[in-house]
Formats: structure tokens, sequence, C-alpha cells
């Protein structure tokens, strides 16, 4: 028994949007120009694989469309909602209800199972949410 697989078709509703993001990071004199003009939509469904070379910017885009990081310049739109300029507060509940991460390096303490260092890091919140809303 053989199958084929075909490609799903990806929804054309575009769920996240940089237009011309631009990163500059100062140090004492020079400034270091982590990104430069980015445009990218992402549609619902779609799957995405970001490459490139060490120190191209890769981390830096994913911080700032993750709203760990603000970009110096662009449009960020989630949804329709323009997310560049936000208050902090705006970015918290954008980060905690429509962003997961999945971080190169994390801490987890490892003689705890998923669900409790997860339980570990909602109980310090002050509107936390239950390890299972979290995993979810």
């Amino acid at each position: 028994m053989s199958a084929t697989l075909s490609p799903q078709p990806v929804s054309t509703c575009v769920v996240f949007e940089a237009r011309g993001v631009r990163k500059v990071y100062h140090t004492g004199e020079l400034d270091v120009v982590a990104l430069h003009g980015v445009d990218i939509q992402l549609s619902a469904g779609e799957l995405v694989c970001l490459l490139g070379a060490s120190g191209s910017g890769k981390s830096t885009l994913l911080n700032i469309l993750g709203g760990l990081d603000v970009p110096t310049s662009g449009d960020l739109i989630y949804k329709g909602w323009p997310l560049d300029g936000a208050e902090e507060n705006t970015l918290t509940l954008f980060r905690r209800n429509c962003v997961g991460f999945v971080f190169q390096f994390y801490n987890l303490i490892p003689s705890l199972t998923a669900r409790e260092n997860v339980a570990l890091i909602t109980g310090i919140s002050r509107n936390p949410m239950t390890p299972e809303e979290a995993l979810e």
C-alpha cells in the first residue's frame, strides 16, 4: 500500500504582516543594522522556515514578531491590529495570548515533568493561567 502526500491549500488570510521592519542597535558610536527593511506576510496554516547565516538577523526578526523586542522602524500588524508602537502591557497580552515560543536554550528543571515546569511559570504570573491552559 502506498500513499501520496499532496500539499494542503494554505489559507489566504494574512495573520501577521511586517512591512519595512528595521532594527538598529546603538553601541557607543557604532550603529549595527540587524534588520534592513524586512517585508513578510504569514498566512494561517502556513509553515515558514527562516534560514540565514549566523548574525543575519533571524533571531532579531523572531523576537520582534513575537513581541519580545521592538523595531526601530516599520509596521507590524497581527490580525489587523498594529503592534509597532504598542505599549508594554499590550505586548505582554499579545505574548501571553497569541504567541508561543520554543527557545533554543531553555531553563527547565530536569527533575520536574513538563506540566510541573509549566505550573512553576504560570504560578508567578499576576493573572495566571492553569497549566492546562498554557499547554493548550
